[in-house]
């Protein structure tokens, strides 16, 4: 090496990595209790034995799905209950359920649990349904504006 030649200095010793470290870390550690937060507080319903979370759709009878309320929209979902509106349809089986007519009617939508909230594959679960015209008049094919059931 020439004596007019300074020597390469060598790498800068820089704290920086531990601050973009610790703030990777941090974040990450943020993120992670926020979600896990957020699912343990999560409350869900059911439908046919299925735990869901504001699903568009409640059948009555799992079995054939003859009576059904669907295109949920929702307003309110909280531990105290939910609320919304959609379309109840009910099937008049005439001359068989395979040729039956849908009826429908527009309703809100009501859902609500037990004090404390059934526990349902480690998830809290409101677990009835209430529904109500919304012009107040019978349903189809019934007699009464409101109808209402146990979801399981």
């Amino acid at each position: 090496m020439k004596s007019s030649q300074k020597p390469k200095p060598g790498p800068r010793r820089s704290k920086g990595w531990l601050v973009l470290v610790a703030t990777v870390l941090g974040v990450g550690i943020g993120a992670f209790t926020f979600i896990s937060s957020a699912r343990a507080n999560h409350v869900y319903t059911l439908t046919c034995g299925i735990v869901d979370y504001k699903p568009g759709v409640f059948f009555k009878y799992c079995a054939d799905g003859g009576v059904a309320v669907g295109q949920i929209q929702w307003d309110s979902w909280s531990k105290s209950g939910a609320s919304g509106r959609g379309i109840y349809a009910i099937n008049d089986c005439k001359p068989t359920c395979v040729a039956g007519k849908l009826h429908k009617a527009n309703v809100t939508v009501t859902l609500t649990g037990n004090t404390p909230l059934d526990i349902v594959n480690k998830k809290s679960v409101l677990n009835h349904i209430a529904i109500a015209t919304a012009d107040k008049k019978p349903l189809p094919l019934g007699t009464s504006s409101t109808d209402s059931w146990d979801l399981q």
